[in-house]
């Protein structure tokens, strides 16, 4: 069943491709922007605990500050677990399309192969 709509990046390239491999820039960008993810939310987890000891330190009452930070940090914690997320995704998806890929080479032979086997 073909629709009129598929997504070019899903189907089977036209032309053949010569090096393998040649799209590992799914692999490698999506692991940069997971890791650069992971990353920051190590910096703004560091940051928010420095900040609590800080002000702690100061006035152990005054919890409000801690809050008062934290919720200044927490739109870049939910930032970098949304790089995560778009990082993996990309990699999940780069999967997916090489997969693809080799399915249709082997629907493809498998053609071929029955032809020339039924005869015997």
């Amino acid at each position: 069943m073909t629709t009129g709509s598929t997504a070019m990046s899903l189907t089977r390239p036209s032309a053949p491709e010569k090096e393998y491999g040649k799209n590992a820039w799914q692999f490698n960008a999506g692991l940069l922007l997971a890791l650069t993810g992971v990353m920051l939310l190590m910096v703004f987890f560091v940051i928010s605990a420095v900040v609590a000891g800080w002000v702690s330190d100061q006035d152990p009452a005054d919890f409000g500050r801690i809050i008062a930070y934290n919720s200044w940090l927490r739109p870049f914690a939910i930032a970098s677990m949304g790089m995560i997320m778009i990082g993996i995704a990309i990699i999940l998806f780069g999967i997916v399309r090489k997969l693809w890929v080799r399915v249709e080479s082997v629907k493809e032979s498998l053609q071929v192969l029955a032809k020339h086997g039924s005869g015997s």
